[in-house]
């Protein structure tokens, strides 16, 4: 597999940067990086009485530990050209779920009865191993680079701007949701964003004058090799149109010109984007469901960030045809635009940085409610670097959802909110 990767690696190279021939290029050099955290967490949810939480109920400490194993390899011609591949391994995948099958011999269809779990709960251990990023690159001084591979576009990635996260776990985008039950908390915009890291060609050029620019394509939002297409169905990568399931995005494109300069020792990034893509056809014809399609992403992104004398403030704002999460809007149905703003402040002196940040968005949330949804995230955390890659963290989060007439899966009417204290360690190599 290697040898076939370092012959692609310079077949693309040469046939796109004009690279001399391989004998002149220098071996590749592989290390290994990455990371590994240990955090107490003390969590307080809402958790209402409904089904599926009638006969149990929620503790609020717990230990959580987490880990990423990354190998990166880098290569260099002797023409100046470098090229290189990132694969990261992470700790990432939870039990399987239930199995209507393996429970009241296939007769039950909701939330598994008290002491009648599935079998299929032996299957996958708690923290199998799964890839994240994984990209090939070949870069030129003078023109740019390439990445191929599993990698975040430009505009939530390579050129992301105004996200303040570099205190404590990251406070709105760090561990907190790892240790809340349920997903309606999550950050529903953020660096990295819920595009996944969808394979994808993402470009970025060389600065110009304080300027530099960047696009990034993918055919549909699976990543790896054969995602969803092993049996085919709604889920497969492929798939053109879709009945009863669920719209996915094909043909995404990415976009963004940011600026980058220094002023009076003021630091300064400012970053403009867009986020689009098509969407795959509903086929549904059944009487008692409406046909319709789901709408592609057309969003706009706006980052603006500044620097100086050991402070960082930052803002980000996008404004689109989305629903929350970067999820597809349904044709006909709902048109109502996401608007999402993030901001952020961080300050370091020494070994310490303290910072905080916050998130607001409004959705079109259930897209048969009148009523939009609100989410509104804060965070204030530190961390305190006591040796090089070693450093201990601590943070507040407090996150809620709400949505009148919705009850949003917490069996607690329309609104939840979650509250995270988090203390640990970490340490990155």
């Amino acid at each position: 597999m290697r040898k076939i990767l370092l012959a692609t690696t310079a077949v693309v190279a040469t046939a796109v940067l004009g690279i001399a021939d391989a004998s002149a290029q220098q071996a590749p050099t592989v290390r290994v990086g990455g990371y590994f955290r240990f955090n107490y967490a003390f969590t307080d949810q809402d958790q209402g009485a409904g089904a599926s939480r009638s006969t149990t109920s929620l503790g609020k400490s717990d230990f959580a530990s987490d880990a990423e194993i990354h190998v990166i390899v880098e290569g260099k011609a002797a023409n100046g050209i470098s090229y290189g591949a990132t694969i990261e391994v992470q700790t990432d995948q939870n039990r399987a779920a239930y199995s209507t099958s393996t429970i009241n011999g296939g007769s039950f269809t909701g939330a598994a009865p008290a002491g009648q779990l599935s079998a299929n709960q032996a299957v996958a251990t708690k923290t199998a191993l799964d890839t994240d990023e994984m990209y090939v690159w070949v870069s030129s001084p003078t023109a740019g680079q390439l990445r191929f591979g599993d990698e975040d576009g430009v505009v939530l990635g390579a050129l992301a701007n105004g996200f303040i996260t570099n205190f404590g776990t990251g406070g709105v985008d760090g561990d907190a949701w790892d240790n809340v039950v349920g997903s309606n908390y999550r950050p529903a915009f953020i660096a990295g964003g819920y595009l996944n890291d969808s394979t994808k060609i993402v470009y970025t050029s060389p600065q110009f004058f304080g300027f530099d620019f960047g696009a990034s394509f993918g055919f549909n939002d699976g990543e790896g090799e054969d995602s969803g297409c092993e049996i085919f169905g709604t889920n497969c990568d492929r798939a053109g149109s879709y009945a009863y399931g669920s719209a996915r995005r094909k043909n995404e494109v990415q976009a963004a010109l940011r600026y980058r300069g220094s002023f009076a020792g003021v630091g300064l990034a400012a970053t403009a984007g867009f986020i689009g893509s098509d969407a795959t056809k509903n086929t549904n014809v059944a009487p008692a469901t409406p046909v319709g399609s789901a709408n592609g992403l057309a969003v706009g992104v706006f980052g603006l960030q500044a620097t100086a004398y050991g402070a960082t403030v930052g803002a980000n704002y996008a404004i689109g045809q989305s629903n929350a999460g970067l999820s597809l809007l349904q044709d006909g149905v709902d048109d109502r635009a996401l608007n999402n703003l993030f901001v952020g402040a961080s300050y370091t002196i020494q070994a310490l940085t303290i910072g905080a940040n916050a998130n607001w968005q409004t959705s079109a949330g259930n897209v048969n409610n009148p009523a939009a949804r609100k989410d509104q995230i804060w965070s204030v955390g530190a961390n305190y670097a006591l040796a090089p890659g070693l450093a201990l963290v601590a943070e507040y989060t407090s996150g809620s959802t709400k949505e009148a007439g919705v009850d949003r899966g917490q069996g607690v009417g329309n609104k939840t909110e979650a509250n995270v204290f988090i203390t640990g360690i970490r340490m990155a190599f």
